[in-house]
């Protein structure tokens, strides 16, 4: 019988296993296999099968370590084993990010709820979540911000395509000399070759779907909504052609003219029609 230190011997003797840690190792797990057969009889009776493969689970690992120490003891499963026994491995380290990379979230989410005995197990599956979160933003940031590079660089281009256009009495009427154009007459034609342009490209990839039904009933020329006031063209415009302006811009004539000559006095017109902007237009 096992009694306190204190007590007088011959009545104060110990338990062997008080002793030894490894046959206090070796006792610990007799218990457990014990308490967790009855919890498995008990769940099984209640059709608890979550707790039934819980207490499974952790017969199966107290088996292993019980054969584990018998085998380092020899036959004798009373004897005290050579070498302390290995601690068993943690659950958690089954769910870091690098032993988990071929389990879905789902996946992952369906282990956490089986891991309820298990705290530490949980935390790490939901640290592993949190892992492939911020990696799934990281990438998707530089992907938009590459596909922004690239738009960047392809406006930038065609806008250097078009000023090399504007440029050329060949190409643009409005610079010809023999026409005797002043500069804001020059400017305005080629404000509304701009319009009638961005008109026919509009009506191309919005397959002619330009006004919305007030618009339709109005009868409003789907062309003059390309200039003019943006309340306007926010009044009669498809949802079509407005996420085309957010693509390609809508310029008023005011933001073209300070932008082709570039005089001070056109400064505050320009930024009073960029205020009163739809919000998608580019200068």
């Amino acid at each position: 019988m096992c009694r306190a230190r204190h007590e007088v011997p011959p009545h104060g003797r110990r338990c062997p296993c008080h002793d030894d840690p490894q046959r206090r190792t070796l006792a610990n797990i007799r218990q457990r296999l014990g308490r967790n057969d009855r919890a498995c009889r008990a769940a099984n009776e209640a059709g608890d099968w979550d707790a039934l493969d819980h207490y499974v689970a952790l017969l199966d690992r107290d088996i292993a370590g019980l054969r584990r120490l018998t085998e380092q003891a020899g036959s004798d499963p009373h004897e005290a084993p050579a070498a302390a026994a290995s601690p068993p491995l943690r659950r958690a380290e089954q769910y870091t990010p690098e032993l988990t990379w071929k389990l879905t979230d789902d996946e992952l989410m369906a282990e956490f709820i089986h891991l309820h005995g298990d705290p530490a197990a949980q935390e790490q599956i939901v640290a592993t979540l949190e892992w492939r979160e911020d990696l799934a933003r990281t990438r998707d940031a530089e992907i938009a911000s590459w596909q922004a590079q690239k738009v960047a660089e392809q406006r930038a281009r065609a806008a250097a395509e078009q000023a090399e256009i504007d440029a050329s009495p060949l190409t643009n009427p409005a610079r010809r000399p023999g026409r005797n154009l002043t500069a804001e007459q020059a400017c305005r034609e080629e404000y509304n070759c701009y319009v009638y342009t961005s008109y026919l490209q509009a009506e191309q990839d919005c397959r002619g779907h330009l006004l919305n039904h007030e618009g339709t009933v109005a009868g409003v020329d789907p062309e003059s909504l390309f200039s003019g006031a943006s309340a306007r063209a926010r009044k009669y415009a498809s949802e079509e052609l407005r996420t085309w302006w957010g693509r390609h811009g809508r310029i008023t004539f005011a933001e073209w003219k300070f932008s082709a000559m570039g005089r001070e006095s056109d400064r505050q017109a320009a930024r009073t029609a960029k205020a009163q902007s739809l919000g998608e237009m580019t200068a």
